[in-house]
């Protein structure tokens, strides 16, 4: 699995069955349980659904980036800036996730939906970008940089 071009194909084939289990089934039944003022509970799929597809395209660009600096002959000569890189990644998909919530909330102000529903939709937006980007580094990391990724010891 850490072999390259394994581990980017899986990356793929996790991140776009991910997002059809996300948008297609958990998505579609919440939308359908939102008490929405001015829209239709089709269009807020509609806009939810391209969110999650914006960060599942987010979190599977990161995991290929990570994976080619990974493989790379001159990243084992230096772990630590390797460790470096790989946290600003996991902190760059924390600051779009947050980002695509804020987009979606902006895009809803008139809805008057809950705390509760906005923190569940973090919840599946945060599952594409910076748990994916966790997840999939974790196992599936090459080689030279298999330790680096967090809680991996």
């Amino acid at each position: 699995m850490r072999k390259s071009p394994l581990n980017y194909l899986i990356t793929i084939a996790f991140g776009a069955i991910l997002w059809v289990v996300t948008a297609i089934f958990i998505a579609g039944s919440f939308c359908e349980s939102l008490m929405l003022a001015v829209s239709t509970p089709e269009k807020f799929l509609a806009n939810l659904r391209i969110i999650l597809g914006v960060a599942a395209f987010a979190g599977i660009i990161n995991c290929i980036q990570w994976f080619y600096y990974g493989g790379l002959t001159s990243t084992a000569g230096n772990l630590k800036k390797a460790k470096t890189v790989w946290i600003i990644s996991l902190i760059i998909q924390i600051v779009v996730s947050v980002a695509l919530l804020l987009v979606l909330i902006f895009i809803n102000l008139t809805e008057g939906i809950l705390p509760k529903d906005w923190l569940t939709i973090f919840g599946l937006i945060s599952l594409h970008t910076w748990f994916f980007y966790w997840f999939s580094t974790f196992f599936m990391s090459p080689r030279t940089v298999v330790y680096i990724p967090l809680f991996k010891k």
